[in-house]
């Protein structure tokens, strides 16, 4: 069968949106460079802080990636997907706004959680303040029937002035260190396993070596890309 289009809503943050279309690339079982599946990409990260917007602090996002939806269906998207966790507080306006589907990070990181874990019942969740405050894994681990356990104001504290770094490009040893230090907290605390809720977690290398598994939404988003665009049954 031909393949379907994907539109990428990116730049939230760029670097996380290169790794996902890399990862897209790693998962794709292709035997020929045309093989490879047609993405387009609109990599904006002028878009309002979309922490700040969630926490009232700064304009709403939704007219930027509404626009951003549009011109990737426009541009001939068949399905569109969003490289960020916590935009998806405006999927409802995206979805809404374009006639083509649209695939959640979210739901595919929860589904990801029950078909490789399905004896899991509590999840530790590393996610920025915007996105733990709009409840989307929250509500999404209940409606499946799963427990969060999340961070304490100390540990979460030290997660965003660590995801500050990486956006910045600082991907050493002093934020991995911190980062597996959170996940262990959270092991401690009955997780058994832990959703890497922001996009920038993952590139930090060596955090496979953290107490419990780990679920990266980016990941699971990219393989869930792959089987829409190929048709995979």
């Amino acid at each position: 069968m031909p393949q379907k289009t994907v539109g990428i809503i990116g730049g939230l943050g760029p670097l996380a949106t290169v790794a996902f279309m890399n990862s897209v690339l790693e998962h794709t079982p292709a035997k020929r460079e045309r093989d490879h599946l047609h993405m387009i990409v609109d990599c904006n990260p002028k878009v309002p802080d979309i922490n700040a917007a969630i926490l009232g602090r700064g304009p709403s996002a939704a007219v930027a990636l509404v626009e951003s939806a549009k011109r990737l269906e426009t541009a001939g998207a068949n399905f569109i997907v969003m490289v960020c966790n916590a935009v998806h507080v405006y999927e409802r306006e995206l979805k809404q706004s374009v006639s083509v589907p649209f695939i959640s990070m979210i739901e595919e990181a929860v589904t990801r959680i029950q078909s490789d874990f399905p004896q899991c019942r509590q999840v530790g969740l590393l996610a920025t303040n915007g996105c733990l405050h709009s409840q989307l894994y929250q509500d999404a681990f209940l409606r499946r029937g799963l427990t969060p356990v999340l961070q304490t104001a100390d540990e979460q504290g030290q997660l965003m002035r660590a995801l500050t770094r990486i956006k910045s490009g600082d991907l050493g040893n002093k934020v991995r260190t911190e980062i597996l230090s959170t996940i262990s907290a959270l092991a401690k605390r009955g997780a058994e396993t832990v959703v890497l809720g922001c996009s920038e977690i993952a590139l930090v290398g060596s955090i496979a070596e953290s107490d419990v598994p780990l679920v990266d939404p980016c990941l699971a988003l990219a393989q869930a890309t792959i089987h829409a665009a190929t048709n995979q049954n």
